[in-house]
Formats: C-alpha cells, structure tokens, sequence
C-alpha cells in the first residue's frame, strides 16, 4: 500500500509536467474558459466523421436502443435516490458509513478520507485520471458521432484539462440542435450515457475475466467465532476480564467483547455472545490458509480436514491478513451438534446488504465466493493494481451514466426529461412546470439527505 502511494505520487507529478509541457507547446490551440483550459483538434470530428458516415444504418437501428437505456438510467437513478432519502432517513446506517457524507466526492483517496475501505478498493490518482479519461472520451465522442448522424454542425472537439485532470467535450450548434426532432434531440443527449454503460458492460467482463485468469482460490475467509442468543435472564454471573466480559448462563460460559458489552449496559431482554470454543480463546485472525501440512482453498477444504480429525487433536493454524501471515495452535473441541465430531468455532455468515451501496457492490463482486480468500497468481502487486483499475473504470462509468440521467437542467437528463415532458403534453408551459417541480424535488431530496446526515453530529 505504502510503496504503490508513492509510485502514485510520483505519477502524479510526471503527469502533471507533462500536462504542463504540452499545454505550454500547444497554447495558440488553448482557449481559457473560467478556471478550465480547452484545448481543440480535428481529430475528434475526423473520427466522428468517419463512424457517421460509415455507420449510418447501424446507428438509426440502435437509436431507440440508445433512448431506452436512457429512460433506464433515469428510472435508476431516481430510484436509487428515493431509496438513499428513505435509508438516511429511516434505518440506522452501518457504523461505516454513519460519518462518511452522504455525497461522497469522487476524489483520489475518499475511501481513506471518509472510512469506507471495507466498502471500496484504494482509489489513487492513477485511477482517477485513467477513469476520468476514458469515460469522458467514450461520452463525448458518442454525442458528436449522432450530431453528426442527424446532421448537427460541430464547432469543435477536444480535450478540457483542470490541472492534471483530462476532460473531452464537442462543442455543437446549440441552435441546429434544439431546432431538430424530439426523438433525435432524446438520442443524441443518451448517447453519452449509453456509451457509458456499454463501456461498464465491457470493462466489467474485462474485469471478470481477469479475475479468474489472475487469482486462484487459497483460503478461507471467516467473519465470525461461533455465537449464541441468550436471554438476559438466565444470565447468573458477569465477570470483567481485560477487554472480555465473561457471562455465564445454564452452566456455559460466553464471551462478550469491548463493543458487544453495551448490549448488557442497554439492558436487552437478549443478547448475543461468543461461545466459549477454541477459535475464540486463541483469537484467530485473517484467512485460513493451512492446517497443518494441508493447504485449505475454501470452505469445502476446511471441512473435509475436520472431518478427519476428532476433539482433542492439535491443530497448527496459519491465516493471513492484509499480507501478513500469523500462526495459532489451538486443541479442537466437541461440536454441538454431534459430540465425536471435532469443532473450531468458526463462521462465514453471508453479507446482507441494506443499503443501496452494498446491494450494488455485492451484486457486481457476485462472481466471487465471499468466504475464500482469492491469491494472485503471479506478481500479487501488479495483479491487484490491475485488477482496481479495471473495477475503478467499470464503476465509474457506471455512476456517470447514472448521475448524468438525473432530470436536473445542467445534466443530459434534464433536457432528456423536458423533452420527453414535452412530447406527452404538446405543451411547453407546462412541460417547463413540471420540470421546474422534478428540479425542485430532487434538489429538496440531496438536501434533506445532507442535513439529516449533519444533524446525526449534532
């Protein structure tokens, strides 16, 4: 993690000089637009020329493609709003993401800003400027090549630099376009988006595929020691043990750890406690990756081992985590449910997502098994490095093509949302009213998320 901040650093101020170089060599291209450079070539507009032209059946065929998957997104996206407003408002948040914003700022480095490692890879500069690149290209590039389908002039192409940061834009005849047809007006402001999401598709089967050629199932992941419920009262004695608490009910001993104690201070009619089994006393951490001689790939592997042992027997443990690898010697007890078995006292209970984030990001890692420990197959650094850059473009993408689909005048969705408004009515009075109320609403949605998340301080 160390080295690979530096190498990004060290990125980061090459690209810059380099962006710097450039710009200085190509200032009689630069227009300066507020606090952002534009630089303009023709080569964008001889590309979109070419696939217009070349392309023209195809691009008509896919042009009631490109809107559905815009009214798609836009149904999403207003979705996933409503549910972020009904979450922030309504469930308890997950101590993660109780003081992280609710609008995080796609910045390098957020995870470790707000606290949201357990939820998302590093995001370094690297990332950052690749994604960022590519996604603004695929999405500018998409509107020129239906400008140019529906015969839109095209002022010009370029690139839009923010410092470091690379942006694309094509410039149309604001005038040409407004004054073209509602259905191709809809298409060339989705084609953006649909770019986007095709692009997510792509780098997601890039990702998957890399994923399965580059790492190799080598352990087991547990997320917990084996537990039980037990009600308040048969609870007999309560002993305080360095940072355990000791609970003994119907003649068996748990254990509660420092953040599970408050269950006693909040006096629950049931609690949940740690049984008292040999995973637990000896504190194993990390991913099991060896028992014994016996290399262990998965949960399968795990219980096949245990099968052949029985209580008493002695057990050399080796996990690893976060790179690091640890050794535990525990005496294997009796399992609860048949005595002659033998029984660590470990579990892998599955994630339940609540919120819209964990159902997102659970549902795109879904091709790998939660509880195994995935090792690369070759050089583990450039492996992983690969590895989020290719889930960082996917994502990316992704969110732009949602984001952008939101019914607000500055986004494609807004005049996407109008014209669609409009095409219903036949009224522009009124398409311009109910616009103004989805603006609001939306706008009165981000807000109430936002100050509810700043009242929980408070």
């Amino acid at each position: 993690m160390v080295s690979f901040v530096v190498y990004d650093l060290i990125f980061l101020v090459v690209f810059t000089l380099f962006i710097i170089l450039f710009l200085h060599k190509k200032r009689k291209n630069l227009k300066r637009e507020g606090i952002m450079y534009l630089y303009r070539t023709k080569l964008g507009v001889e590309a979109i020329n070419y696939i217009g032209n070349k392309y023209k059946k195809t691009l008509h065929f896919l042009k009631y493609l490109v809107v559905a998957v815009g009214y798609i997104l836009m149904i999403g996206m207003i979705y996933l709003l409503y549910k972020s407003v009904q979450t922030y408002l309504f469930v308890p948040l997950p101590a993660e993401l109780a003081n992280a914003p609710p609008i995080a700022p796609l910045i390098p480095y957020f995870p470790q800003l707000f606290g949201l490692e357990s939820f998302f890879p590093p995001f370094y500069f690297t990332y950052f400027i690749v994604a960022l690149a590519i996604v603004a290209i695929v999405h500018e590039f998409s509107h020129g090549i239906y400008m140019k389908l529906f015969k839109i002039k095209i002022k010009s192409t370029g690139f839009a630099f923010l410092g470091p940061i690379l942006g694309a834009f094509v410039e149309e005849d604001r005038n040409q376009f407004i004054k073209k047809k509602n259905l191709e007006q809809r298409t060339v402001l989705a084609a953006g988006v649909f770019a986007n999401t095709l692009f997510a598709l792509i780098f997601y089967l890039l990702l998957v595929g890399f994923f399965y050629i580059s790492f190799a199932p080598s352990g087991y992941i547990f997320n917990s020691y084996a537990y039980s419920i037990i009600n308040s009262n048969e609870i007999t004695q309560i002993n305080q043990s360095g940072n355990l608490t000791a609970v003994y009910a119907g003649n068996k001993t748990y254990f509660l750890t420092s953040d599970m104690k408050q269950q006693l201070d909040n006096n629950l009619s049931q609690i949940i406690a740690y049984e008292d089994t040999p995973a637990f006393r000896a504190m194993i951490k990390g991913a099991i990756i060896q028992l014994n001689d016996v290399k262990i790939k998965n949960q399968q592997d795990l219980q096949e081992f245990l099968q052949n042992k029985k209580p008493g027997d002695q057990v050399e443990i080796k996990t690893i985590s976060n790179g690091v690898e640890e050794k535990y010697s525990i005496i294997l007890g009796n399992s609860p449910s048949n005595e002659s078995k033998a029984y660590m006292g470990i579990a892998s209970a599955q994630s339940n997502a609540k919120g819209v984030l964990q159902k997102i990001i659970l549902k795109f890692t879904s091709f790998k098994d939660q509880s195994t420990y995935y090792s690369p197959r070759f050089d583990g650094d450039i492996i992983i490095f690969i590895y989020n850059l290719l889930w960082w473009v996917m994502i990316i993408n992704l969110l732009v093509a949602l984001f952008n689909m939101l019914p607000l005048g500055i986004l494609d969705g807004g005049r996407f949302f109008y014209l669609t408004i409009l095409s219903v009515t036949k009224s522009e009075k009124a398409s311009s009213i109910i616009f103004k109320i989805t603006t609001y609403l939306i706008i009165l949605s981000f807000a109430s998320i936002i100050l509810f998340w700043l009242f929980r301080f408070i």
